[in-house]
């Protein structure tokens, strides 16, 4: 499901482009497991990790906000000459460079940027840019030791020249984009020191969870984290309060790194207080 109608909202989840399979051991180096499981045998059963780098657009009325902004035009060196295809999606969708009126971030690594800026210039003139404080104040005071070096080469492409600007607006948790007090940013730390998550506070919320999970499997395994988790420590504790927020409220999972068909979903809890993740058209 790529597209979902909620109270009066359109939400897309615009696949900007899917780089090769890696082997699971790659993606999740310190958790790789020794024996049958039953969320590998779901999402993974022959041990490589599939992954794509979408962006959800939000449209009500004539607005549109973005979350995330994907990989970008590109080529991507870091990714074997990989090019994104937003501009297209977008346009499949009749939506102009120019209707977006919100531009999002979750976190400042490279495919989540990438469309932000090209050459210097926003790609969407008329959007209001948005990122959580403690992720600018991060990437503020550390610089060129902020994250790894092609994050760094990405932010200073993409997200520099709009910060030089004065175009990203810092949000405070729980704080809302300017024009958008609909979308809420919700502190979900570890991954990146300021990672968060943008809640969509329909009469069922929507949240886009940005790098919370990279993969449905660590909806049941917290504790299993990516290779770029930060703070591995942090990342558990927020996919955790994340999955149990989400099961509770019975939000709408946006997931932009899962596979195919599982673009929405929600998270339902167990009787041991185990979660497991249900794309929307899934039967329970």
């Amino acid at each position: 499901m790529v597209r979902l109608e909620l109270d009066g909202w359109t939400a897309l989840s615009l696949n900007d482009v899917s780089p090769a399979p890696a082997a699971w051991s790659h993606a999740f180096p310190d958790n790789v497991p020794e024996h049958d499981d039953p969320a590998m045998a779901r999402y993974a059963p022959d041990g490589v990790f599939r992954t794509r780098f979408t962006v959800v657009a939000l449209r009500r009325g004539d607005g549109v906000a973005l979350i995330d902004a994907g990989l970008g035009p590109g080529p991507s060196a870091y990714f074997g000459g990989l090019q994104g295809g937003l501009d297209h999606a977008l346009e499949a969708h009749g939506i102009a460079r120019a209707a977006v009126t919100c531009m999002a971030f979750t976190h400042f690594h490279l495919d989540h940027v990438g469309w932000a800026s090209v050459d210097g210039e926003a790609c969407f003139p008329n959007a209001v840019y948005a990122a959580p404080a403690i992720e600018l104040a991060h990437w503020a005071k550390a610089g060129a030791a902020a994250a790894k070096a092609h994050h760094v080469d990405a932010f200073e492409r993409h997200v520099a020249p709009l910060l030089a600007q004065g175009r990203i607006a810092a949000i405070q948790d729980g704080g809302s984009p300017a024009g958008w007090p609909e979308l809420k940013f919700r502190a979900a730390y570890g991954h990146t020191p300021g990672h968060s998550a943008v809640v969509l506070a329909a009469r069922r919320p929507l949240v886009v969870v940005g790098d919370s999970w990279h993969s449905p499997v660590q909806i049941e395994h917290p504790e299993w984290c990516h290779r770029a988790d930060a703070d591995k420590e942090a990342s558990i504790r927020s996919r955790r309060a994340l999955a149990d927020w989400a099961a509770a409220t019975d939000a709408i999972v946006a997931a932009g790194h899962f596979p195919p068909g599982l673009e929405f979903g929600r998270i339902v809890a167990a009787a041991d207080g185990a979660h497991r993740f249900h794309a929307l058209d899934e039967k329970i």
